[in-house]
């Protein structure tokens, strides 16, 4: 038994009964990249694994702090822009009409919280389209670079003006100064939660582009009945270690071709681009060095001997969640994915793909998230 200071011991404490290894690859993807989607059928856990990570890396806060530094919010179907994350500036109340999202920006972004991650959780982020309110992020995010660590900003509000000149702030209905721009901190982490039903939308490439895509369908009614399995894990999962892992001093939230360089895997996955190529369905350099970073984050927070895994968990949540098309289009390219998947022992993501081939022959399309 570990204790709650330890994440698995944390999650085993609160009644959940999540695999070590699907807490890893969700906290390995988070590092990666802030901004991760938990996909699968109802009921399976995914708001619940990002709450409870939210509430593990707070635990230590008031209740005032915990509320500061964590964003839960139900998307709306009516969301056209992204008014419903950042909120908007109300000319007849002469305020602007604040969100929490926003509200956890502000604080996010000020100096004395840089080593403090703060976590926004969109649940059932599909139920409007994510290229409609969540654009905005997506874009900045991207525009990180190491020439601009800080990306572009945000733009909320046009200011008011007053007779002594124009005012770049103004306020909410609590006295929260609001300023003209903001960035996106890079202590902030977003999650995603996915159902697929006749309510959602699809995802364009663009945004699965941007995100580690983890799938909840597993279901074991008895869990004692259940082998022991991967070993894919975190070396170390107290919370010292979680919290270096997000701290100012080793946070990178923007890729770049360093990490494919320094990467022990740039071979397997040139391997993939290759093959992919082929079939004109093959990857962009910011798909390849996210794919390197959580190689290498894997390296040195799991283990080099589970490289091999690694490279299949991210075959099957970063490539894969793109495939989604007719029999024409996809057969072949699946197909030669399974084999090469079958010849190095890339079990999950072998499964998948035949999993997406008997779909693609029952129905003729197929995709990944279903």
């Amino acid at each position: 038994m570990y204790p709650e200071s330890n994440l698995f011991g944390f999650f085993a404490s609160k009644g959940f009964n999540f695999s070590e290894e699907i807490i890893t690859r969700y906290v390995l993807s988070l590092a990666t990249n802030p901004f991760v989607m938990l996909s699968g059928i109802s009921g399976t856990g995914k708001t619940k694994i990002a709450q409870l990570f939210a509430d593990y890396m707070c635990q230590n806060c008031t209740k005032e702090e915990r509320e500061q530094r964590i964003a839960f919010v139900p998307v709306r179907p009516d969301w056209l822009d992204n008014r419903g994350l950042l909120g908007y500036y109300n000319i007849l109340e002469q305020a602007y009409s604040s969100t929490p999202i926003l509200r956890l920006l502000i604080e996010a972004a000020k100096e004395e919280n840089q080593d403090k991650p703060y976590f926004i959780i969109l649940d059932e982020m599909n139920l409007a389209k994510v290229e409609y309110y969540f654009a905005d992020f997506l874009s900045i995010m991207e525009s990180r670079t190491l020439g601009n660590k800080k990306g572009e900003k945000l733009h909320l509000h046009d200011g008011k003006k007053e007779d002594k000149g124009e005012k770049d702030s103004v306020t909410d209905a609590d006295g929260t100064v609001i300023p003209r721009e903001i960035h996106i901190p890079d202590n902030v982490y977003f999650t995603g939660t996915v159902n697929i039903d006749e309510s959602t939308y699809m995802f364009s490439p663009k945004v699965l582009d941007r995100a580690n895509v983890i799938e909840f369908n597993e279901v074991n009614l008895l869990p004692a009945s259940q082998s022991v399995g991967s070993q894919f894990r975190l070396i170390e999962a107290d919370i010292e270690k979680i919290n270096e892992i997000f701290n100012k001093e080793h946070r990178r939230v923007f890729c770049h071709s360093e990490d494919f360089t320094k990467c022990k895997a740039k071979g397997e996955i040139n391997e993939i681009h290759q093959q992919l190529k082929e079939h004109n369905l093959h990857f962009g350099y910011r798909v390849a060095n996210e794919f390197a970073r959580f190689i290498n984050l894997s390296d040195n927070l799991v283990g080099e001997n589970h490289r091999n895994e690694a490279i299949d968990i991210q075959i099957l949540q970063k490539i894969l969640p793109k495939f989604h098309g007719t029999k024409g289009k996809l057969h072949d390219t699946l197909a030669v994915l399974e084999t090469l998947c079958d010849e190095k022992n890339y079990t999950r993501s072998s499964a998948k793909l035949n999993a997406m081939l008997k779909q693609l022959e029952r129905d003729g399309y197929t995709s990944f998230i279903q």
